[in-house]
């Protein structure tokens, strides 16, 4: 990765289209207030509470520690969000070239993205899980890409998490070992670096990819960031280093 918005997403297609090792994970505001234990959640159904949810907090900070190759972090940028940029960066112990932007698929990219990853998934020829909530209409995602599997993420990923820890764990890691070389890709809120992280370190021989809420538009039939909508001023921001 070269930390630049535009070159680091065709770096990462690029990594996608020839590597059968890969792990895309992505953190922005939402992680930063759990790893700071600030309540917080979002319009998608997930809620992390200060000090009642420290298992959670804990294994999404640990999901900041791998240093393999390939294993690629992504977190905000300086001139998007540069508080979170800063405070991100110092739980990261990856080295440069292993790390972009949390928006590597959005914003200025979002053309670029509708126009090439979908197309650069399915040339692949590999095997492709879906790992969301149980509501995502995959049929409509199948009019793209042929999906082999989904593992569902129930309610809000913070409380499934914790309650269903042990259960969540073994079913990666049946799915993760059983399959390869194949594609995962994660939309699961802040849960989704946890199991990217997890998954990984039960089998590096797949690709995992933190797709976040680009699929929206497909998946759940809304428009639910600004960056989806035609015009929007988030579709010009070039997130910068």
């Amino acid at each position: 990765m070269q930390q630049d918005h535009r070159k680091d997403f065709f770096e990462a297609l690029e990594k996608i289209r020839n590597l059968d090792s890969l792990a895309i994970s992505r953190y922005a505001d939402g992680e930063a207030s759990v790893l700071k234990n600030i309540t917080v959640g979002n319009k998608d159904g997930w809620l992390y509470k200060k000090d009642k949810n420290l298992v959670f907090r804990s294994d999404l900070r640990k999901s900041l520690q791998c240093t393999d190759e390939n294993f690629i972090y992504g977190i905000s940028s300086r001139n998007v969000d540069e508080k979170n940029y800063l405070f991100l960066k110092k739980f990261i112990q990856q080295k440069l070239s292993q790390i972009t932007f949390s928006d590597i698929w959005v914003n200025a990219n979002y053309d670029l993205f509708n126009e090439h990853f979908l197309l650069t998934i399915r040339e692949t020829n590999k095997k492709i899980s879906v790992i969301t909530n149980p509501k995502a209409q995959i049929g409509n995602l199948k009019r793209h890409i042929t999906i082999s599997g989904t593992i569902p993420i129930k309610g809000n990923c913070v409380v499934y998490w914790e309650k269903k820890r042990e259960y969540i764990k073994g079913l990666l890691d049946l799915e993760a070992s059983l399959n390869d070389p194949m594609i995962f890709l994660i939309a699961a809120g802040p849960l989704t670096n946890i199991i990217i992280h997890e998954m990984w370190n039960t089998n590096k021989n797949n690709i995992y990819i933190d797709v976040g809420s680009t699929l929206d538009p497909i998946i759940f039939n809304r428009k639910s960031r600004n960056y989806h909508k035609p015009g929007h001023p988030d579709r010009e921001v070039v997130d910068q280093w």
